[in-house]
């Protein structure tokens, strides 16, 4: 179970509980709303958001459901005609939209030692093999209490050493940051730092590759990437526009129109681009909304693992 601390922000910068608050991360600086996602992939303003996030997740109060809902982007509900009309957006509106979404980056705390030590202690293993040492102690096995101590503290310095590195390991890998070329709503190339994109921002796709920080959808020209990272195949794949269907509306779906999808992690080693024109992409997910984001999510937050000694355990501890 866990319990998170709801918040809101007023569309004049200020928020509830300031000292918790990173006033670059949610200073609207100069906005005047704020910005609600609609199912259709369009934005509703508005004058204060409450939200709270959970596993890196946010959640939004919706009033038409009277509860929370987790923030959509653009990759549900939105006909595929809408990203070929999508030519740019303002400071002002993306900044708004930052608000909302948050910074694009997947950041994976590295517990210290002590935070680690603590969790492991009171795990219900080590726990009982404190009561086992009070008991023997009790009974002057002393001996016995002593191999008990020896063996539960090697293998809890062992525990505390192995998830460590592996905090470290997997903040390494997944952190990445970089420059990227967006458009703006003028028609003007603006080059931004990669954790400033939001969706619905359209960026250029470098002629002689890059790596995705975001996932996007192809609107112009082809690209031929590595998706190894995710899929764990090094054979490069052609990544196509999305059809532009006017006459019919079609909804996207990431599963269905992968093969004109750019994802978060994915290495581009090409772009073929006709008649001068620039690769486009437009940004469907940021942060941990990404394809990256969901994988380093469900490493960081694996299923427990549900054994009937732990029930017991827990319920014992409630009680």
């Amino acid at each position: 179970m866990f319990v998170e601390q709801v918040r809101t922000i007023t569309s004049c910068g200020s928020a509830s509980k300031k000292e918790n608050l990173d006033i670059e991360f949610y200073g609207a600086v100069g906005t005047n709303k704020l910005l609600r996602p609609k199912e259709d992939g369009s934005f509703e303003s508005v004058e204060s958001l409450t939200f709270f996030d959970n596993k890196k997740v946010r959640y939004i109060w919706c009033p038409e459901v009277d509860g929370f809902v987790k923030v959509a982007s653009l990759d549900k509900n939105v006909e595929s005609s809408f990203f070929h009309h999508q030519e740019g957006l303002s400071i002002e509106e993306q900044e708004k939209r930052r608000v909302l979404y948050g910074k694009n980056e997947i950041e994976v705390k590295v517990q210290s030692i002590l935070e680690i030590l603590f969790n492991e202690v009171l795990g219900p293993f080590y726990v009982f093999q404190v009561f086992s040492i009070i008991l023997w102690g009790f009974e002057d096995y002393v001996y016995y209490a002593s191999c008990i101590i020896v063996m539960s503290s090697l293998s809890l310095i062992s525990s505390v050493i192995q998830i460590r590195r592996n905090q470290t390991q997997l903040r390494d890998t997944v952190v990445g940051v970089d420059t990227v070329t967006v458009f703006r709503a003028d028609g003007c190339l603006e080059e931004i730092d990669s954790t400033l994109l939001v969706p619905g921002d359209t960026i250029v796709i470098p002629p002689f590759g890059c790596v995705m920080q975001c996932d996007a959808v192809l609107v112009s020209g082809n690209v031929i990437v590595n998706e190894s990272m995710l899929t764990g195949e090094s054979v490069p794949v052609t990544k196509t526009p999305l059809p532009d269907i006017k006459h019919k509306s079609e909804l996207y779906d990431s599963k269905e129109h992968a093969k004109h999808t750019l994802f978060c992690g994915t290495k581009v080693i090409q772009t073929r681009f006709y008649d001068g024109a620039k690769v486009r992409a437009v940004v469907l997910r940021t942060g941990f909304q990404t394809a990256k984001g969901e994988l380093v999510r469900s490493i960081m937050f694996p299923k427990p693992v549900d054994f009937k000694f732990n029930r017991k355990f827990n319920s014992n501890l409630i009680i």
